[in-house]
Protein backbone atom coordinates (compact mmCIF):
# COMPACT_ATOMS: atom_id res chain seq x y z
CA UNK A 1 0.00 0.00 0.00
CA UNK A 2 1.05 3.30 -1.41
CA UNK A 3 2.77 5.44 2.14
CA UNK A 4 2.01 8.86 2.00
CA UNK A 5 3.74 10.09 4.66
CA UNK A 6 7.18 8.43 3.79
CA UNK A 7 6.94 9.30 0.17
CA UNK A 8 6.07 13.09 1.71
CA UNK A 9 9.60 12.49 3.75
CA UNK A 10 11.09 11.78 0.76
CA UNK A 11 10.12 14.90 -0.97
CA UNK A 12 11.02 17.07 1.72
CA UNK A 13 14.68 15.65 1.16
CA UNK A 14 14.97 16.18 -2.51
CA UNK A 15 13.89 20.42 -1.74
CA UNK A 16 16.55 20.25 0.97
CA UNK A 17 19.09 18.56 -2.02
CA UNK A 18 17.78 20.72 -4.96
CA UNK A 19 18.31 23.64 -2.32
CA UNK A 20 21.95 22.76 -1.68
CA UNK A 21 22.49 22.71 -5.62
CA UNK A 22 21.14 26.40 -5.96
CA UNK A 23 23.09 27.72 -3.25
CA UNK A 24 26.53 26.04 -4.98
CA UNK A 25 25.36 27.57 -8.42
CA UNK A 26 24.92 31.14 -6.21
CA UNK A 27 27.95 31.11 -4.43
CA UNK A 28 30.38 30.38 -7.65
CA UNK A 29 28.47 33.05 -9.36
CA UNK A 30 29.14 35.41 -5.93
CA UNK A 31 32.86 34.51 -6.20
CA UNK A 32 33.59 35.64 -9.17
CA UNK A 33 31.71 38.81 -8.64
CA UNK A 34 33.25 40.12 -5.43
CA UNK A 35 36.94 38.94 -6.53
CA UNK A 36 36.15 41.00 -9.59
CA UNK A 37 35.39 44.34 -6.90
CA UNK A 38 38.30 43.43 -4.93
CA UNK A 39 36.85 41.04 -2.27
CA UNK A 40 39.14 38.22 -0.81
CA UNK A 41 38.00 35.29 0.57
CA UNK A 42 38.66 34.46 3.92
CA UNK A 43 37.19 31.41 5.39
CA UNK A 44 34.06 29.28 5.36
CA UNK A 45 31.73 29.34 7.90
CA UNK A 46 28.73 26.61 8.80
CA UNK A 47 25.10 27.78 10.07
CA UNK A 48 22.19 26.14 11.53
CA UNK A 49 18.81 27.86 10.00
CA UNK A 50 15.24 26.27 10.09
CA UNK A 51 13.06 27.37 6.80
CA UNK A 52 10.10 26.68 6.01
CA UNK A 53 11.01 23.14 4.32
CA UNK A 54 13.09 21.66 7.35
CA UNK A 55 16.03 22.42 9.00
CA UNK A 56 19.35 22.89 7.27
CA UNK A 57 22.91 23.47 8.26
CA UNK A 58 24.85 25.78 4.99
CA UNK A 59 28.33 26.76 4.24
CA UNK A 60 28.99 30.33 3.57
CA UNK A 61 31.89 32.10 2.53
CA UNK A 62 33.63 35.09 4.47
CA UNK A 63 35.13 37.64 1.80
CA UNK A 64 36.74 41.13 3.47
CA UNK A 65 37.23 44.27 1.78
CA UNK A 66 38.54 48.07 3.39
CA UNK A 67 37.90 45.81 7.04
CA UNK A 68 34.68 45.39 6.12
CA UNK A 69 33.55 41.31 6.13
CA UNK A 70 30.57 40.05 3.61
CA UNK A 71 28.36 37.06 3.53
CA UNK A 72 26.66 36.79 -0.21
CA UNK A 73 24.78 33.56 0.55
CA UNK A 74 23.27 35.28 3.96
CA UNK A 75 22.24 38.02 1.85
CA UNK A 76 20.59 36.37 -1.19
CA UNK A 77 18.99 34.13 1.86
CA UNK A 78 17.79 37.70 3.49
CA UNK A 79 19.46 36.40 6.80
CA UNK A 80 20.26 38.67 9.45
CA UNK A 81 23.14 38.28 11.60
CA UNK A 82 22.55 35.47 14.07
CA UNK A 83 18.99 34.53 12.81
CA UNK A 84 18.01 30.99 13.48
CA UNK A 85 15.05 31.50 10.74
CA UNK A 86 14.26 32.67 7.49
CA UNK A 87 11.56 35.14 6.95
CA UNK A 88 9.19 32.67 5.01
CA UNK A 89 9.61 30.38 8.01
CA UNK A 90 8.93 33.13 10.55
CA UNK A 91 5.36 34.46 8.31
CA UNK A 92 3.99 31.20 7.98
CA UNK A 93 4.35 30.21 11.62
CA UNK A 94 2.90 33.45 12.29
CA UNK A 95 -0.28 33.44 10.00
CA UNK A 96 -0.68 30.68 11.50
CA UNK A 97 -0.29 31.74 15.05
CA UNK A 98 -3.13 34.14 14.55
CA UNK A 99 -6.00 31.25 14.20
CA UNK A 100 -5.40 29.34 16.89
CA UNK A 101 -3.34 29.19 20.48
CA UNK A 102 0.70 28.70 19.92
CA UNK A 103 1.43 25.52 21.43
CA UNK A 104 -1.64 24.28 18.64
CA UNK A 105 0.14 26.54 15.88
CA UNK A 106 3.21 24.70 16.37
CA UNK A 107 1.44 21.12 16.43
CA UNK A 108 0.08 22.16 12.86
CA UNK A 109 3.33 23.26 11.65
CA UNK A 110 5.07 20.16 12.51
CA UNK A 111 1.65 18.30 10.92
CA UNK A 112 2.04 20.27 7.55
CA UNK A 113 5.31 21.00 7.09
CA UNK A 114 7.63 17.48 8.68
CA UNK A 115 9.50 20.44 10.79
CA UNK A 116 9.49 20.41 14.30
CA UNK A 117 9.10 23.72 16.73
CA UNK A 118 7.85 24.42 19.90
CA UNK A 119 5.31 27.25 20.86
CA UNK A 120 8.43 28.84 22.07
CA UNK A 121 9.58 29.42 18.57
CA UNK A 122 5.63 30.14 17.54
CA UNK A 123 6.36 32.88 20.30
CA UNK A 124 9.61 34.42 18.61
CA UNK A 125 7.90 34.68 15.35
CA UNK A 126 5.07 36.69 17.10
CA UNK A 127 7.97 38.62 18.88
CA UNK A 128 9.53 39.16 15.11
CA UNK A 129 6.46 40.70 13.59
CA UNK A 130 5.85 42.89 16.66
CA UNK A 131 9.58 44.41 15.79
CA UNK A 132 8.47 44.64 12.15
CA UNK A 133 5.41 46.28 13.38
CA UNK A 134 7.40 48.81 15.35
CA UNK A 135 9.34 49.54 12.37
CA UNK A 136 6.57 49.68 10.09
CA UNK A 137 5.30 52.72 12.26
CA UNK A 138 8.25 54.11 12.72
CA UNK A 139 8.68 54.29 8.47
CA UNK A 140 4.79 55.48 8.33
CA UNK A 141 6.01 58.62 10.64
CA UNK A 142 9.23 59.39 9.07
CA UNK A 143 8.03 58.89 5.51
CA UNK A 144 6.80 62.21 3.23
CA UNK A 145 3.05 61.66 2.56
CA UNK A 146 0.81 63.30 0.07
CA UNK A 147 -2.28 64.41 0.21
CA UNK A 148 -5.10 61.91 -0.98
CA UNK A 149 -7.27 62.13 -4.04
CA UNK A 150 -10.09 59.80 -3.48
CA UNK A 151 -12.96 61.61 -3.07
CA UNK A 152 -16.40 60.05 -1.75
CA UNK A 153 -19.89 61.30 -1.20
CA UNK A 154 -20.22 59.43 2.57
CA UNK A 155 -17.56 58.23 4.47
CA UNK A 156 -17.71 56.17 7.43
CA UNK A 157 -16.03 55.46 10.90
CA UNK A 158 -16.54 53.87 13.55
CA UNK A 159 -14.78 53.02 16.75
CA UNK A 160 -15.13 50.86 20.10
CA UNK A 161 -12.57 48.94 22.67
CA UNK A 162 -11.73 45.03 22.81
CA UNK A 163 -11.38 44.30 26.04
CA UNK A 164 -8.77 41.42 26.86
CA UNK A 165 -7.76 39.53 29.86
CA UNK A 166 -3.65 40.33 30.71
CA UNK A 167 -0.89 39.00 32.85
CA UNK A 168 0.24 42.68 33.71
CA UNK A 169 0.24 42.24 37.23
CA UNK A 170 -0.95 46.14 37.66
CA UNK A 171 -4.10 46.00 35.42
CA UNK A 172 -5.45 42.71 34.65
CA UNK A 173 -7.61 43.99 31.59
CA UNK A 174 -6.25 45.92 28.88
CA UNK A 175 -8.96 47.59 26.02
CA UNK A 176 -7.56 47.27 22.56
CA UNK A 177 -8.70 50.30 20.53
CA UNK A 178 -10.40 49.38 17.09
CA UNK A 179 -11.43 51.71 14.36
CA UNK A 180 -12.75 51.30 11.24
CA UNK A 181 -12.95 53.31 7.96
CA UNK A 182 -15.33 52.15 5.03
CA UNK A 183 -17.41 54.04 2.20
CA UNK A 184 -20.65 52.22 2.66
CA UNK A 185 -22.00 48.48 1.97
CA UNK A 186 -22.80 46.58 -1.39
CA UNK A 187 -24.18 43.08 -2.19
CA UNK A 188 -21.23 40.73 -2.40
CA UNK A 189 -23.45 37.72 -3.20
CA UNK A 190 -27.50 36.82 -2.63
CA UNK A 191 -27.74 38.49 0.62
CA UNK A 192 -24.44 38.54 1.74
CA UNK A 193 -23.31 42.53 2.11
CA UNK A 194 -19.51 43.23 2.22
CA UNK A 195 -18.33 46.85 3.67
CA UNK A 196 -16.63 49.07 0.74
CA UNK A 197 -12.77 50.06 1.09
CA UNK A 198 -13.16 48.41 4.41
CA UNK A 199 -9.88 49.41 6.37
CA UNK A 200 -9.15 48.48 10.13
CA UNK A 201 -6.68 49.94 12.74
CA UNK A 202 -6.18 48.74 16.40
CA UNK A 203 -3.90 49.69 18.89
CA UNK A 204 -2.93 49.53 22.87
CA UNK A 205 -3.22 53.21 23.06
CA UNK A 206 -6.40 55.70 21.70
CA UNK A 207 -4.35 58.05 20.56
CA UNK A 208 -2.05 55.96 18.41
CA UNK A 209 -4.84 54.15 16.88
CA UNK A 210 -6.75 57.73 16.65
CA UNK A 211 -3.29 59.16 14.73
CA UNK A 212 -3.52 55.83 12.59
CA UNK A 213 -6.88 56.70 11.22
CA UNK A 214 -6.01 60.21 10.77
CA UNK A 215 -3.20 59.38 8.88
CA UNK A 216 -4.91 57.42 6.94
CA UNK A 217 -7.58 60.18 5.96
CA UNK A 218 -5.19 62.58 5.23
CA UNK A 219 -3.06 59.64 2.76
CA UNK A 220 -5.71 58.64 1.18
CA UNK A 221 -8.98 60.46 0.99
CA UNK A 222 -9.65 64.20 -0.32
CA UNK A 223 -12.71 65.02 1.53
CA UNK A 224 -14.03 69.02 1.77
CA UNK A 225 -17.79 70.24 2.28
CA UNK A 226 -19.09 68.19 0.77
CA UNK A 227 -18.50 65.18 2.06
CA UNK A 228 -20.63 63.55 4.84
CA UNK A 229 -18.66 61.89 7.52
CA UNK A 230 -20.93 59.49 9.37
CA UNK A 231 -19.40 58.21 12.41
CA UNK A 232 -20.96 55.85 15.39
CA UNK A 233 -19.53 54.38 19.04
CA UNK A 234 -20.68 53.55 22.20
CA UNK A 235 -19.51 57.18 23.59
CA UNK A 236 -17.44 55.73 26.00
CA UNK A 237 -14.05 57.44 27.00
CA UNK A 238 -11.54 57.58 23.68
CA UNK A 239 -15.00 57.18 21.68
CA UNK A 240 -16.87 60.43 22.72
CA UNK A 241 -18.66 62.79 18.86
CA UNK A 242 -15.52 65.06 19.92
CA UNK A 243 -13.26 62.52 19.65
CA UNK A 244 -14.73 61.52 15.94
CA UNK A 245 -15.41 65.35 15.22
CA UNK A 246 -11.75 66.28 16.06
CA UNK A 247 -10.25 63.44 13.33
CA UNK A 248 -12.24 65.67 10.57
CA UNK A 249 -12.88 68.94 11.54
CA UNK A 250 -9.89 70.08 9.92
CA UNK A 251 -11.48 68.90 6.47
CA UNK A 252 -14.85 71.73 6.80
CA UNK A 253 -16.68 68.23 6.38
CA UNK A 254 -20.38 67.66 7.13
CA UNK A 255 -20.23 65.03 10.15
CA UNK A 256 -23.14 63.14 11.95
CA UNK A 257 -22.40 61.22 15.15
CA UNK A 258 -24.87 58.43 16.69
CA UNK A 259 -24.61 56.77 19.68
CA UNK A 260 -24.41 52.89 18.65
CA UNK A 261 -27.81 51.49 18.73
CA UNK A 262 -26.11 47.93 19.97
CA UNK A 263 -24.51 49.15 23.27
CA UNK A 264 -27.10 51.67 23.66
CA UNK A 265 -29.81 49.34 23.39
CA UNK A 266 -28.21 46.83 26.07
CA UNK A 267 -27.20 49.44 28.50
CA UNK A 268 -31.29 50.12 28.12
CA UNK A 269 -31.55 46.24 28.76
CA UNK A 270 -29.49 46.49 31.80
CA UNK A 271 -31.53 49.03 33.27
CA UNK A 272 -34.48 47.16 32.63
CA UNK A 273 -33.08 44.26 34.63
CA UNK A 274 -32.05 46.79 36.90
CA UNK A 275 -35.80 48.07 37.82
CA UNK A 276 -37.18 44.50 37.28
CA UNK A 277 -39.32 46.12 34.37
CA UNK A 278 -39.33 45.10 31.08
CA UNK A 279 -42.36 47.30 30.37
CA UNK A 280 -40.74 50.34 31.23
CA UNK A 281 -37.87 49.59 29.42
CA UNK A 282 -39.91 49.03 26.20
CA UNK A 283 -41.20 52.78 26.82
CA UNK A 284 -37.59 54.26 27.24
CA UNK A 285 -36.36 52.02 24.17
CA UNK A 286 -40.02 53.64 21.90
CA UNK A 287 -39.19 57.36 23.42
CA UNK A 288 -35.59 57.25 21.60
CA UNK A 289 -37.02 55.69 18.60
CA UNK A 290 -39.55 59.05 18.28
CA UNK A 291 -36.70 60.79 19.23
CA UNK A 292 -39.00 62.38 22.16
CA UNK A 293 -36.63 64.23 25.21
CA UNK A 294 -39.61 65.25 26.99
CA UNK A 295 -40.84 61.59 27.08
CA UNK A 296 -37.93 59.95 27.49
CA UNK A 297 -37.26 62.23 30.68
CA UNK A 298 -40.44 61.20 31.98
CA UNK A 299 -39.80 57.58 31.55
CA UNK A 300 -36.61 57.69 33.45
CA UNK A 301 -38.29 59.61 36.36
CA UNK A 302 -41.08 56.94 36.26
CA UNK A 303 -37.93 53.88 36.43
CA UNK A 304 -36.39 55.90 39.62
CA UNK A 305 -39.75 54.72 41.37
CA UNK A 306 -38.36 51.09 41.33
CA UNK A 307 -35.08 52.03 42.02
CA UNK A 308 -33.40 49.81 44.77
CA UNK A 309 -30.48 51.89 46.95
CA UNK A 310 -27.76 49.86 45.49
CA UNK A 311 -28.97 50.54 41.57
CA UNK A 312 -29.21 54.05 42.08
CA UNK A 313 -25.49 55.27 41.32
CA UNK A 314 -25.49 53.50 38.05
CA UNK A 315 -29.31 54.42 37.04
CA UNK A 316 -28.27 57.97 37.64
CA UNK A 317 -25.14 58.01 35.82
CA UNK A 318 -27.19 56.27 32.64
CA UNK A 319 -29.54 58.64 32.95
CA UNK A 320 -27.02 61.88 32.84
CA UNK A 321 -25.23 60.51 29.87
CA UNK A 322 -28.02 59.57 27.88
CA UNK A 323 -29.89 63.14 28.39
CA UNK A 324 -26.54 65.02 27.69
CA UNK A 325 -25.71 62.56 24.89
CA UNK A 326 -29.32 62.71 23.49
CA UNK A 327 -29.22 64.00 20.41
CA UNK A 328 -27.18 61.39 18.96
CA UNK A 329 -29.42 58.92 19.55
CA UNK A 330 -31.34 60.39 16.80
CA UNK A 331 -32.45 57.51 14.60
CA UNK A 332 -30.20 57.33 10.96
CA UNK A 333 -33.82 57.92 9.19
CA UNK A 334 -34.60 60.81 10.91
CA UNK A 335 -31.84 62.36 10.18
CA UNK A 336 -32.57 62.47 6.23
CA UNK A 337 -29.59 59.79 5.85
CA UNK A 338 -30.92 57.40 3.55
CA UNK A 339 -28.03 55.05 3.42
CA UNK A 340 -27.37 53.47 7.13
CA UNK A 341 -24.55 51.40 6.89
CA UNK A 342 -23.78 51.85 10.83
CA UNK A 343 -23.14 49.65 13.69
CA UNK A 344 -20.72 47.23 12.24
CA UNK A 345 -18.05 47.36 14.53
CA UNK A 346 -19.23 45.13 16.79
CA UNK A 347 -19.67 42.59 14.60
CA UNK A 348 -16.04 43.28 13.45
CA UNK A 349 -14.61 42.84 16.81
CA UNK A 350 -15.60 39.13 16.57
CA UNK A 351 -12.41 37.64 14.04
CA UNK A 352 -10.26 38.95 17.25
CA UNK A 353 -12.43 38.14 19.99
CA UNK A 354 -13.10 34.28 18.59
CA UNK A 355 -9.12 33.95 18.19
CA UNK A 356 -8.17 36.22 21.89
CA UNK A 357 -11.19 35.76 24.51
CA UNK A 358 -11.32 31.84 24.71
CA UNK A 359 -9.81 29.36 26.72
CA UNK A 360 -9.49 31.31 29.53
CA UNK A 361 -6.61 33.24 27.90
CA UNK A 362 -4.14 35.85 29.33
CA UNK A 363 -1.76 38.21 27.32
CA UNK A 364 1.02 40.76 27.47
CA UNK A 365 0.08 43.96 25.85
CA UNK A 366 2.59 44.07 23.19
CA UNK A 367 1.53 40.07 21.66
CA UNK A 368 -2.44 40.66 22.53
CA UNK A 369 -1.67 43.80 20.03
CA UNK A 370 0.27 42.37 17.81
CA UNK A 371 -1.87 39.08 17.36
CA UNK A 372 -4.85 41.43 16.80
CA UNK A 373 -2.48 43.28 13.98
CA UNK A 374 -2.04 39.95 12.24
CA UNK A 375 -5.43 38.86 11.85
CA UNK A 376 -6.58 42.24 10.57
CA UNK A 377 -4.03 42.54 8.10
CA UNK A 378 -4.38 38.92 7.50
CA UNK A 379 -8.17 39.36 6.99
CA UNK A 380 -7.44 42.36 4.17
CA UNK A 381 -4.47 40.50 2.67
CA UNK A 382 -1.76 42.57 4.19
CA UNK A 383 0.09 40.30 6.42
CA UNK A 384 2.72 39.19 4.05
CA UNK A 385 3.38 42.71 3.74
CA UNK A 386 4.47 43.46 6.79
CA UNK A 387 7.84 40.57 5.79
CA UNK A 388 8.02 41.28 2.82
CA UNK A 389 6.76 44.48 1.74
CA UNK A 390 9.21 47.55 -0.13
CA UNK A 391 8.10 49.57 3.17
CA UNK A 392 11.37 47.52 4.58
CA UNK A 393 14.31 48.71 1.91
CA UNK A 394 12.31 52.00 1.80
CA UNK A 395 12.93 52.10 5.85
CA UNK A 396 16.16 50.88 5.89
CA UNK A 397 16.95 54.08 3.56
CA UNK A 398 15.25 56.15 5.70
CA UNK A 399 16.85 55.06 8.91
CA UNK A 400 20.37 55.77 7.49
CA UNK A 401 19.40 59.07 6.31
CA UNK A 402 18.00 59.78 10.11
CA UNK A 403 21.29 58.63 11.59
CA UNK A 404 23.46 60.47 9.27
CA UNK A 405 20.85 63.86 10.57
CA UNK A 406 21.14 63.24 13.91
CA UNK A 407 25.41 62.67 13.88
CA UNK A 408 25.09 66.36 11.96
CA UNK A 409 23.04 67.90 14.40
CA UNK A 410 25.43 66.44 17.05
CA UNK A 411 28.34 67.86 15.44
CA UNK A 412 26.49 71.00 15.11
CA UNK A 413 26.36 71.25 18.77
CA UNK A 414 29.42 70.34 20.06
CA UNK A 415 30.98 72.88 17.84
CA UNK A 416 28.23 75.56 18.92
CA UNK A 417 29.02 78.04 21.51
CA UNK A 418 25.54 77.95 22.14
CA UNK A 419 23.99 76.30 24.94
CA UNK A 420 22.48 73.07 24.18
CA UNK A 421 19.35 73.96 25.53
CA UNK A 422 18.70 76.94 22.96
CA UNK A 423 19.30 74.36 20.13
CA UNK A 424 15.74 73.72 18.97
CA UNK A 425 14.72 69.51 18.53
CA UNK A 426 12.97 70.81 15.32
CA UNK A 427 16.47 71.23 13.85
CA UNK A 428 15.98 67.03 13.72
CA UNK A 429 12.75 67.26 12.24
CA UNK A 430 13.96 69.69 9.50
CA UNK A 431 17.04 68.08 8.67
CA UNK A 432 15.33 64.38 8.41
CA UNK A 433 12.67 65.86 6.23
CA UNK A 434 14.98 67.58 3.68
CA UNK A 435 17.01 64.42 3.36
CA UNK A 436 13.81 62.12 2.85
CA UNK A 437 13.06 64.44 -0.39
CA UNK A 438 16.34 64.03 -1.48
Amino acid sequence: MFNEKEFKLRMQDKIIDEFYKELHIQEQSFHMQLCAQGWKYIRTNKRTVIFSFGEVTINRRCYTKNGENRYPIDEFLGLKKHARYSLEFLAEVATIATNVPYRQAANIFEKLKGVFITKDTVLKAVQFATELYQQKDEYESLAVKEGGKRKVDVLYIEGDGVMLKTNNGEQSRKDLSHFIIHEGVETEYGNRKKLIEKHEFIDSSNRDARQKVLDFIYTYYSLDKNTLVITNSDMGVGYTPFVFKELVSQYGVKHEHFWDVFHLNKEIKNISNMINNAELGEHLYNSIQKHDKTLTKNILEEMENFLSEENKENFYMFKKRLLSYYQYTKPIEKRGISDGAIGIIESQHTKITNRMKKRKMYWSVEGATTIARMIIDLGEGNLRNLFFGEWKNEFELLEARTASAKKYLKNIKEESTIPEAQIQRASVAKIVNNLMSI
